[in-house]
């Protein structure tokens, strides 16, 4: 996707279901993806699906979609969460190493 141009990635799930606390993860497959992406409902993505279908081409070249992405940080603090799978041996030394930094 990168290589034809693309900015982000619009992923619809596919089951109406509340997404607020859906996390989108890597299987490991995809080390060298390096564009944002974000999840949308099913509703939502079907409005778009739906507009983008019955546009013309004039509408086309005037729709822009913006994208944020934003991170809130009530506390102040960064927070994250480390993927890893099990069997590479570096993640599973990092980890241990890195919980002696993080407080």
């Amino acid at each position: 996707m990168e290589a034809i141009g693309v900015a982000v990635a619009i992923i619809v799930d596919d089951t109406s279901e509340d997404i607020e606390n859906i996390i989108m993860s890597d299987d490991g497959t995809g080390g060298g993806i390096r564009i944002p992406s974000m999840l949308i409902s099913k509703d939502d993505g079907r409005k778009l699906i739906d507009f983008l279908k019955r546009a013309n081409q004039e509408e086309l070249n005037s729709t822009a979609i913006m994208a944020e992405f934003i991170m809130d940080k009530p506390d102040n603090r960064v927070e994250y969460d480390i993927w890893f799978t099990s069997s590479n041996d570096k993640a599973l030394d990092f980890i241990s190493d890195f919980s002696e930094l993080d407080e």
